[in-house]
Protein backbone atom coordinates (compact mmCIF):
# COMPACT_ATOMS: atom_id res chain seq x y z
CA UNK A 1 0.00 0.00 0.00
CA UNK A 2 2.82 2.38 0.95
CA UNK A 3 4.74 1.55 -2.26
CA UNK A 4 1.70 2.29 -4.43
CA UNK A 5 1.22 5.62 -2.67
CA UNK A 6 4.87 6.63 -3.22
CA UNK A 7 4.69 5.57 -6.87
CA UNK A 8 1.53 7.64 -7.39
CA UNK A 9 3.19 10.67 -5.74
CA UNK A 10 6.25 10.24 -7.94
CA UNK A 11 4.15 10.02 -11.12
CA UNK A 12 2.18 13.09 -10.00
CA UNK A 13 5.36 15.12 -9.37
CA UNK A 14 6.83 13.93 -12.68
CA UNK A 15 3.67 14.98 -14.51
CA UNK A 16 3.73 18.38 -12.76
CA UNK A 17 7.41 18.88 -13.67
CA UNK A 18 6.71 17.85 -17.24
CA UNK A 19 3.84 20.34 -17.45
CA UNK A 20 5.99 23.11 -15.96
CA UNK A 21 8.77 22.39 -18.45
CA UNK A 22 6.34 22.45 -21.38
CA UNK A 23 4.86 25.73 -20.15
CA UNK A 24 8.29 27.28 -19.76
CA UNK A 25 9.39 25.88 -23.14
CA UNK A 26 6.37 27.29 -24.96
CA UNK A 27 6.20 30.69 -23.34
CA UNK A 28 9.86 31.67 -23.11
CA UNK A 29 10.89 34.47 -25.47
CA UNK A 30 14.14 32.66 -26.28
CA UNK A 31 14.01 30.51 -29.42
CA UNK A 32 14.31 26.86 -28.34
CA UNK A 33 14.05 23.35 -29.79
CA UNK A 34 14.61 19.73 -28.83
CA UNK A 35 16.60 17.52 -31.20
CA UNK A 36 17.62 13.90 -31.19
CA UNK A 37 20.92 12.28 -32.14
CA UNK A 38 20.30 12.36 -35.91
CA UNK A 39 19.55 16.11 -35.62
CA UNK A 40 15.82 15.66 -36.20
CA UNK A 41 13.77 18.47 -34.66
CA UNK A 42 11.27 16.94 -32.21
CA UNK A 43 9.79 20.03 -30.62
CA UNK A 44 9.93 23.80 -31.19
CA UNK A 45 8.55 26.79 -29.30
CA UNK A 46 6.77 29.87 -30.59
CA UNK A 47 9.90 32.05 -30.40
CA UNK A 48 11.75 29.76 -32.80
CA UNK A 49 8.75 29.65 -35.15
CA UNK A 50 8.70 33.46 -35.14
CA UNK A 51 12.44 33.61 -35.76
CA UNK A 52 12.31 31.32 -38.81
CA UNK A 53 8.78 32.31 -39.87
CA UNK A 54 7.48 28.70 -39.96
CA UNK A 55 4.47 27.10 -38.23
CA UNK A 56 5.45 24.31 -35.78
CA UNK A 57 4.23 21.50 -38.05
CA UNK A 58 6.64 22.59 -40.81
CA UNK A 59 9.63 22.45 -38.46
CA UNK A 60 8.94 19.43 -36.28
CA UNK A 61 10.03 16.24 -37.97
CA UNK A 62 12.56 18.00 -40.22
CA UNK A 63 16.28 18.01 -39.60
CA UNK A 64 18.14 21.12 -38.54
CA UNK A 65 20.41 20.57 -41.55
CA UNK A 66 17.40 21.26 -43.79
CA UNK A 67 17.45 24.85 -42.53
CA UNK A 68 21.19 25.38 -42.15
CA UNK A 69 23.15 27.66 -44.46
CA UNK A 70 25.56 25.56 -46.50
CA UNK A 71 28.76 26.98 -45.08
CA UNK A 72 27.57 26.19 -41.51
CA UNK A 73 26.49 22.56 -41.99
CA UNK A 74 29.85 21.33 -40.68
CA UNK A 75 29.18 23.22 -37.42
CA UNK A 76 26.08 21.10 -36.76
CA UNK A 77 27.99 17.89 -37.49
CA UNK A 78 30.56 19.04 -34.95
CA UNK A 79 27.78 19.56 -32.41
CA UNK A 80 26.43 16.08 -33.19
CA UNK A 81 29.85 14.58 -32.56
CA UNK A 82 30.48 16.44 -29.31
CA UNK A 83 27.03 15.84 -27.77
CA UNK A 84 26.22 12.28 -28.78
CA UNK A 85 29.62 10.70 -29.48
CA UNK A 86 31.77 12.37 -26.86
CA UNK A 87 28.89 12.93 -24.42
CA UNK A 88 29.87 16.54 -23.65
CA UNK A 89 27.13 17.88 -21.29
CA UNK A 90 26.68 21.12 -23.25
CA UNK A 91 28.14 22.66 -26.40
CA UNK A 92 28.15 26.16 -27.99
CA UNK A 93 28.49 27.15 -31.65
CA UNK A 94 27.69 29.95 -34.08
CA UNK A 95 25.45 29.10 -36.99
CA UNK A 96 23.39 30.59 -39.79
CA UNK A 97 19.86 29.43 -40.63
CA UNK A 98 17.49 30.13 -43.50
CA UNK A 99 14.11 31.63 -42.79
CA UNK A 100 11.11 30.48 -44.82
CA UNK A 101 11.66 33.35 -47.30
CA UNK A 102 15.30 32.19 -47.61
CA UNK A 103 16.72 35.24 -45.86
CA UNK A 104 19.42 34.52 -43.30
CA UNK A 105 19.47 34.71 -39.53
CA UNK A 106 22.69 34.31 -37.54
CA UNK A 107 22.43 32.61 -34.16
CA UNK A 108 24.47 31.71 -31.08
CA UNK A 109 23.53 28.11 -30.27
CA UNK A 110 23.78 26.46 -26.84
CA UNK A 111 22.83 22.75 -26.66
CA UNK A 112 22.43 20.86 -23.37
CA UNK A 113 22.48 17.06 -23.28
CA UNK A 114 19.79 15.32 -21.22
CA UNK A 115 18.39 11.79 -20.81
CA UNK A 116 14.76 10.79 -20.94
CA UNK A 117 13.66 7.16 -20.55
CA UNK A 118 17.07 5.83 -21.61
CA UNK A 119 17.44 8.05 -24.68
CA UNK A 120 19.58 11.18 -25.00
CA UNK A 121 18.25 14.43 -26.43
CA UNK A 122 19.59 17.90 -27.01
CA UNK A 123 17.80 20.94 -25.57
CA UNK A 124 18.92 23.84 -27.78
CA UNK A 125 18.63 27.58 -27.20
CA UNK A 126 19.21 29.94 -30.15
CA UNK A 127 20.06 33.65 -29.63
CA UNK A 128 19.52 35.86 -32.66
CA UNK A 129 22.78 37.75 -33.31
CA UNK A 130 21.92 38.96 -36.82
CA UNK A 131 22.20 42.63 -35.85
CA UNK A 132 25.67 42.06 -34.37
CA UNK A 133 26.68 40.12 -37.48
CA UNK A 134 25.51 42.93 -39.75
CA UNK A 135 27.38 45.43 -37.59
CA UNK A 136 30.50 43.28 -37.82
CA UNK A 137 30.19 43.04 -41.61
CA UNK A 138 29.57 46.77 -41.84
CA UNK A 139 32.68 47.42 -39.74
CA UNK A 140 34.73 45.20 -42.05
CA UNK A 141 33.48 47.08 -45.11
CA UNK A 142 34.20 50.40 -43.43
CA UNK A 143 37.74 49.36 -42.50
CA UNK A 144 38.32 48.14 -46.04
CA UNK A 145 37.00 51.38 -47.51
CA UNK A 146 39.15 53.44 -45.16
CA UNK A 147 42.25 51.46 -46.08
CA UNK A 148 41.77 51.85 -49.84
CA UNK A 149 40.81 55.51 -49.69
CA UNK A 150 43.70 56.56 -47.42
CA UNK A 151 41.19 57.76 -44.84
CA UNK A 152 41.32 57.55 -41.06
CA UNK A 153 38.69 58.32 -38.43
CA UNK A 154 39.57 60.35 -35.36
CA UNK A 155 37.68 61.47 -32.27
CA UNK A 156 39.11 64.18 -30.05
CA UNK A 157 38.01 64.60 -26.44
CA UNK A 158 38.03 68.39 -26.04
CA UNK A 159 38.48 68.15 -22.29
CA UNK A 160 41.33 65.63 -21.97
CA UNK A 161 42.75 66.10 -25.52
CA UNK A 162 42.84 62.30 -25.84
CA UNK A 163 42.35 61.00 -29.39
CA UNK A 164 40.51 57.80 -30.25
CA UNK A 165 41.31 56.70 -33.78
CA UNK A 166 40.71 54.01 -36.38
CA UNK A 167 43.13 51.18 -37.05
CA UNK A 168 44.96 52.80 -39.99
CA UNK A 169 45.23 56.27 -38.44
CA UNK A 170 48.85 55.92 -37.30
CA UNK A 171 49.97 54.53 -40.67
CA UNK A 172 49.03 57.82 -42.33
CA UNK A 173 51.53 59.53 -40.05
CA UNK A 174 54.30 57.11 -40.99
CA UNK A 175 54.10 54.47 -38.23
CA UNK A 176 54.29 50.80 -39.18
CA UNK A 177 52.88 49.81 -35.78
CA UNK A 178 49.98 51.35 -33.88
CA UNK A 179 51.19 53.75 -31.20
CA UNK A 180 50.23 53.09 -27.60
CA UNK A 181 48.88 56.59 -26.99
CA UNK A 182 47.78 59.52 -29.16
CA UNK A 183 46.69 62.96 -28.05
CA UNK A 184 46.02 66.31 -29.68
CA UNK A 185 49.62 67.33 -28.99
CA UNK A 186 50.79 64.27 -30.96
CA UNK A 187 49.66 66.01 -34.14
CA UNK A 188 51.80 69.07 -33.44
CA UNK A 189 55.12 67.25 -33.87
CA UNK A 190 54.02 65.79 -37.21
CA UNK A 191 52.54 68.89 -38.86
CA UNK A 192 54.84 71.17 -40.82
CA UNK A 193 55.90 74.33 -38.98
CA UNK A 194 54.43 76.43 -41.81
CA UNK A 195 50.98 74.85 -41.41
CA UNK A 196 50.89 74.32 -37.63
CA UNK A 197 49.60 77.85 -36.84
CA UNK A 198 46.66 77.35 -39.26
CA UNK A 199 45.87 74.00 -37.60
CA UNK A 200 45.93 75.52 -34.10
CA UNK A 201 43.82 78.48 -35.24
CA UNK A 202 41.24 76.09 -36.76
CA UNK A 203 41.11 74.23 -33.44
CA UNK A 204 40.58 77.44 -31.49
CA UNK A 205 37.59 78.31 -33.69
CA UNK A 206 35.79 74.95 -33.61
CA UNK A 207 33.18 76.19 -31.10
CA UNK A 208 32.17 79.06 -33.37
CA UNK A 209 32.55 77.13 -36.64
CA UNK A 210 31.02 73.88 -35.40
CA UNK A 211 34.10 71.96 -36.52
CA UNK A 212 37.25 72.34 -38.58
CA UNK A 213 38.45 71.70 -42.12
CA UNK A 214 42.15 72.35 -42.65
CA UNK A 215 44.87 71.15 -45.04
CA UNK A 216 48.37 70.59 -43.66
CA UNK A 217 51.72 69.16 -44.71
CA UNK A 218 53.56 66.56 -42.66
CA UNK A 219 57.12 66.46 -41.37
CA UNK A 220 58.46 63.21 -42.76
CA UNK A 221 61.90 61.86 -41.96
CA UNK A 222 62.30 60.67 -45.57
CA UNK A 223 61.60 64.18 -46.92
CA UNK A 224 58.66 63.02 -49.06
CA UNK A 225 55.90 65.59 -49.47
CA UNK A 226 52.63 64.51 -47.87
CA UNK A 227 49.42 66.51 -47.54
CA UNK A 228 46.50 65.75 -45.20
CA UNK A 229 42.99 67.17 -45.06
CA UNK A 230 41.89 67.09 -41.40
CA UNK A 231 38.14 67.49 -40.92
CA UNK A 232 35.84 67.26 -37.92
CA UNK A 233 32.43 68.20 -36.55
CA UNK A 234 31.76 69.03 -32.93
CA UNK A 235 29.38 67.05 -30.74
CA UNK A 236 27.73 68.84 -27.86
CA UNK A 237 27.03 67.58 -24.34
CA UNK A 238 23.84 68.03 -22.32
CA UNK A 239 24.71 71.66 -21.57
CA UNK A 240 25.07 72.42 -25.28
CA UNK A 241 28.82 72.92 -25.04
CA UNK A 242 31.10 71.04 -27.47
CA UNK A 243 32.64 68.02 -25.76
CA UNK A 244 34.22 66.14 -28.64
CA UNK A 245 35.29 66.49 -32.25
CA UNK A 246 34.61 63.61 -34.63
CA UNK A 247 35.91 63.51 -38.17
CA UNK A 248 38.16 62.06 -40.83
CA UNK A 249 41.73 62.53 -41.99
CA UNK A 250 42.38 62.09 -45.70
CA UNK A 251 45.68 61.75 -47.50
CA UNK A 252 45.30 64.31 -50.32
CA UNK A 253 48.90 64.20 -51.55
CA UNK A 254 47.92 62.96 -55.04
CA UNK A 255 45.32 65.72 -55.36
CA UNK A 256 47.88 68.33 -54.35
CA UNK A 257 50.43 67.03 -56.87
CA UNK A 258 47.80 67.15 -59.61
CA UNK A 259 46.88 70.67 -58.49
CA UNK A 260 50.53 71.71 -58.71
CA UNK A 261 50.80 70.26 -62.21
CA UNK A 262 47.69 72.20 -63.23
CA UNK A 263 49.16 75.38 -61.77
CA UNK A 264 52.39 74.82 -63.72
CA UNK A 265 50.50 74.13 -66.94
CA UNK A 266 48.26 77.17 -66.56
CA UNK A 267 51.22 79.40 -65.77
CA UNK A 268 53.22 78.23 -68.78
CA UNK A 269 50.24 78.31 -71.16
CA UNK A 270 49.14 81.75 -69.99
CA UNK A 271 52.63 83.22 -70.37
CA UNK A 272 52.91 81.75 -73.86
CA UNK A 273 49.52 83.23 -74.81
CA UNK A 274 50.31 86.74 -73.61
CA UNK A 275 52.78 87.53 -76.40
CA UNK A 276 50.55 86.67 -79.41
CA UNK A 277 47.51 88.26 -77.75
CA UNK A 278 49.46 91.47 -77.08
CA UNK A 279 50.55 91.51 -80.73
CA UNK A 280 46.97 90.90 -81.88
CA UNK A 281 45.71 93.67 -79.60
CA UNK A 282 48.24 96.11 -81.10
CA UNK A 283 47.15 95.24 -84.63
CA UNK A 284 43.48 95.83 -83.79
CA UNK A 285 44.34 99.17 -82.18
CA UNK A 286 46.11 100.22 -85.38
CA UNK A 287 43.00 99.29 -87.37
CA UNK A 288 40.89 101.39 -84.99
CA UNK A 289 43.09 104.43 -85.66
CA UNK A 290 42.38 104.03 -89.40
CA UNK A 291 38.60 103.96 -88.86
CA UNK A 292 37.92 106.80 -91.38
CA UNK A 293 38.85 104.55 -94.31
CA UNK A 294 36.65 101.66 -93.24
CA UNK A 295 33.03 100.79 -93.86
CA UNK A 296 30.51 100.84 -91.02
CA UNK A 297 30.37 97.02 -90.96
CA UNK A 298 34.18 96.78 -90.75
CA UNK A 299 34.28 99.30 -87.89
CA UNK A 300 31.69 97.29 -85.94
CA UNK A 301 33.66 94.07 -86.45
CA UNK A 302 36.87 95.76 -85.28
CA UNK A 303 35.13 97.08 -82.14
CA UNK A 304 33.76 93.59 -81.46
CA UNK A 305 37.22 92.07 -82.01
CA UNK A 306 38.75 94.61 -79.64
CA UNK A 307 36.26 93.68 -76.90
CA UNK A 308 36.98 90.01 -77.47
CA UNK A 309 40.74 90.55 -77.18
CA UNK A 310 40.28 92.55 -73.96
CA UNK A 311 38.26 89.67 -72.52
CA UNK A 312 40.95 87.19 -73.54
CA UNK A 313 43.60 89.37 -71.86
CA UNK A 314 41.56 89.42 -68.66
CA UNK A 315 41.10 85.65 -68.80
CA UNK A 316 44.84 85.16 -69.17
CA UNK A 317 45.51 87.47 -66.22
CA UNK A 318 42.93 85.62 -64.14
CA UNK A 319 44.49 82.26 -65.00
CA UNK A 320 47.94 83.52 -64.10
CA UNK A 321 46.70 84.76 -60.73
CA UNK A 322 44.11 82.06 -59.93
CA UNK A 323 45.78 81.03 -56.67
CA UNK A 324 44.24 80.81 -53.23
CA UNK A 325 44.70 84.55 -52.68
CA UNK A 326 43.21 85.37 -56.08
CA UNK A 327 40.51 87.61 -54.62
CA UNK A 328 43.12 89.92 -53.06
CA UNK A 329 44.98 90.19 -56.38
CA UNK A 330 41.98 91.29 -58.47
CA UNK A 331 42.11 94.93 -59.51
CA UNK A 332 38.62 96.12 -60.43
CA UNK A 333 38.02 98.82 -63.04
CA UNK A 334 34.57 100.02 -62.03
CA UNK A 335 32.32 102.16 -64.20
CA UNK A 336 28.61 102.93 -64.37
CA UNK A 337 26.97 100.79 -67.07
CA UNK A 338 23.64 99.34 -68.14
CA UNK A 339 23.46 95.79 -66.80
CA UNK A 340 20.72 94.67 -69.20
CA UNK A 341 22.81 95.73 -72.21
CA UNK A 342 25.83 93.81 -70.89
CA UNK A 343 23.70 90.69 -70.38
CA UNK A 344 22.29 91.02 -73.92
CA UNK A 345 25.82 91.36 -75.31
CA UNK A 346 26.92 88.17 -73.53
CA UNK A 347 23.76 86.29 -74.53
CA UNK A 348 24.41 87.17 -78.19
CA UNK A 349 27.64 85.16 -77.96
CA UNK A 350 25.51 82.03 -77.45
CA UNK A 351 23.13 82.66 -80.37
CA UNK A 352 24.01 79.51 -82.32
CA UNK A 353 21.62 76.98 -83.88
CA UNK A 354 23.03 74.01 -81.93
CA UNK A 355 22.75 75.72 -78.52
CA UNK A 356 19.71 76.22 -76.27
CA UNK A 357 17.82 79.49 -76.58
CA UNK A 358 19.01 82.02 -73.98
CA UNK A 359 16.34 84.52 -72.94
CA UNK A 360 16.50 87.59 -70.67
CA UNK A 361 13.84 88.86 -68.28
CA UNK A 362 14.02 92.02 -66.17
CA UNK A 363 14.16 95.80 -66.39
CA UNK A 364 16.16 97.22 -69.29
CA UNK A 365 17.39 100.34 -67.46
CA UNK A 366 19.25 98.80 -64.50
CA UNK A 367 22.45 100.77 -63.87
CA UNK A 368 25.25 99.36 -61.71
CA UNK A 369 28.71 100.52 -60.68
CA UNK A 370 31.05 97.58 -61.29
CA UNK A 371 33.80 96.11 -63.48
CA UNK A 372 31.78 95.36 -66.63
CA UNK A 373 34.45 93.13 -68.20
CA UNK A 374 34.65 90.88 -65.16
CA UNK A 375 30.90 90.79 -64.58
CA UNK A 376 30.65 89.77 -68.22
CA UNK A 377 33.14 87.03 -67.42
CA UNK A 378 30.91 85.78 -64.59
CA UNK A 379 27.85 85.74 -66.86
CA UNK A 380 29.77 83.93 -69.59
CA UNK A 381 30.93 81.26 -67.10
CA UNK A 382 27.43 80.68 -65.69
CA UNK A 383 25.75 80.46 -69.10
CA UNK A 384 28.55 78.22 -70.44
CA UNK A 385 28.09 75.89 -67.48
CA UNK A 386 24.35 75.72 -68.09
CA UNK A 387 25.01 74.77 -71.72
CA UNK A 388 27.67 72.22 -70.76
CA UNK A 389 26.04 70.52 -67.77
CA UNK A 390 22.41 70.68 -68.92
CA UNK A 391 22.66 69.43 -72.53
CA UNK A 392 19.02 68.32 -72.62
CA UNK A 393 17.56 71.72 -71.76
CA UNK A 394 15.94 73.70 -74.60
CA UNK A 395 15.99 77.08 -72.90
CA UNK A 396 18.27 78.94 -70.50
CA UNK A 397 16.86 82.02 -68.76
CA UNK A 398 18.83 84.97 -67.43
CA UNK A 399 16.69 86.77 -64.87
CA UNK A 400 17.44 90.27 -63.52
CA UNK A 401 15.77 91.41 -60.30
CA UNK A 402 16.28 95.05 -59.27
CA UNK A 403 16.02 95.73 -55.55
CA UNK A 404 16.65 98.94 -53.64
CA UNK A 405 20.24 98.20 -52.64
CA UNK A 406 21.31 95.40 -54.96
CA UNK A 407 20.66 93.58 -58.22
CA UNK A 408 20.24 89.81 -58.39
CA UNK A 409 21.21 88.00 -61.59
CA UNK A 410 20.10 84.37 -62.02
CA UNK A 411 20.95 81.84 -64.74
CA UNK A 412 18.27 79.12 -64.83
CA UNK A 413 18.29 75.80 -66.69
CA UNK A 414 16.01 72.76 -66.65
CA UNK A 415 18.81 70.19 -66.70
CA UNK A 416 19.59 67.25 -64.40
CA UNK A 417 20.35 69.44 -61.39
CA UNK A 418 23.07 69.02 -58.77
CA UNK A 419 22.96 66.73 -55.75
CA UNK A 420 23.04 68.57 -52.42
CA UNK A 421 26.38 67.19 -51.18
CA UNK A 422 28.23 68.60 -54.21
CA UNK A 423 26.91 72.15 -53.97
CA UNK A 424 29.38 73.31 -51.25
CA UNK A 425 32.28 72.15 -53.45
CA UNK A 426 31.27 73.89 -56.68
CA UNK A 427 33.21 77.10 -56.05
CA UNK A 428 36.41 75.35 -54.98
CA UNK A 429 39.46 75.75 -57.16
CA UNK A 430 39.75 72.98 -59.81
CA UNK A 431 36.50 71.31 -58.75
CA UNK A 432 34.45 69.85 -61.60
CA UNK A 433 31.04 68.22 -61.21
CA UNK A 434 30.58 64.92 -63.02
CA UNK A 435 26.83 64.48 -62.93
CA UNK A 436 25.54 61.13 -64.18
CA UNK A 437 29.11 59.85 -64.58
CA UNK A 438 29.80 62.23 -67.50
CA UNK A 439 33.28 63.71 -67.77
CA UNK A 440 33.50 67.30 -69.03
CA UNK A 441 36.44 69.26 -70.37
CA UNK A 442 37.80 72.28 -68.57
CA UNK A 443 40.07 73.18 -65.67
CA UNK A 444 37.44 73.66 -62.99
CA UNK A 445 38.38 77.33 -62.49
CA UNK A 446 35.32 79.09 -63.93
CA UNK A 447 33.14 79.07 -60.81
CA UNK A 448 36.14 79.66 -58.54
CA UNK A 449 37.08 82.81 -60.48
CA UNK A 450 33.43 83.91 -60.73
CA UNK A 451 32.95 83.60 -56.96
CA UNK A 452 36.05 85.68 -56.29
CA UNK A 453 34.97 88.38 -58.75
CA UNK A 454 31.51 88.63 -57.15
CA UNK A 455 32.95 88.64 -53.61
CA UNK A 456 35.45 91.33 -54.58
CA UNK A 457 32.47 93.46 -55.64
CA UNK A 458 30.88 92.93 -52.23
CA UNK A 459 28.18 90.64 -53.61
CA UNK A 460 27.16 87.04 -52.99
CA UNK A 461 27.02 84.00 -55.25
CA UNK A 462 25.15 80.72 -54.78
CA UNK A 463 23.25 77.79 -56.24
CA UNK A 464 19.70 76.50 -55.83
CA UNK A 465 19.12 73.12 -57.42
CA UNK A 466 16.43 70.44 -57.56
CA UNK A 467 17.79 67.15 -59.03
CA UNK A 468 16.10 66.18 -62.31
CA UNK A 469 14.25 69.51 -62.44
CA UNK A 470 16.33 72.69 -62.55
CA UNK A 471 19.45 74.54 -61.43
CA UNK A 472 19.70 78.25 -60.62
CA UNK A 473 23.13 79.88 -60.36
CA UNK A 474 22.72 83.39 -58.98
CA UNK A 475 24.82 86.30 -57.83
CA UNK A 476 24.15 89.74 -56.41
CA UNK A 477 25.80 93.13 -56.98
CA UNK A 478 25.45 96.14 -54.67
CA UNK A 479 24.01 99.16 -56.51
Amino acid sequence: MQENKERNNFEKRFKECDEKFNTFFELTSVASKIIQSDLTILKVNKALCDMLDYPPEELEGTKILDHACEEYISHWHHLQEMIWTKQVPFFKLKACLYRKDHTRVWVDVTTILYNDQGETFGFTVLDDISSFKRLEESQKRLNLALRYTSTAIWELDLDTHEVFRSRDHDEIFGYAQRQEHWSLESYYEHISANDLPAFKEALSNIEAEGGLDVQVRLNRSDGILQWLNIKGKTEAGKDGKAVKLIGVINDITKDKIIERHKDDFISIASHELKTPVTSLKGSVQMLQRDANRQSERTRRLIIQASKGINRISLIIDDLLNAGKNYRDQIELRKTNFNLFELVREIVDLFAFNDLPIVTITGKEDIMVYADSERIGRVLTNLISNAVKYAPGTTEIRVELIDNETQVKISVIDNGPGIVAEKIPLLFNRYYQADEQQHQFSGLGLGLFISANIVNKHGGEIGVDSVPDERTIFWFTLPK
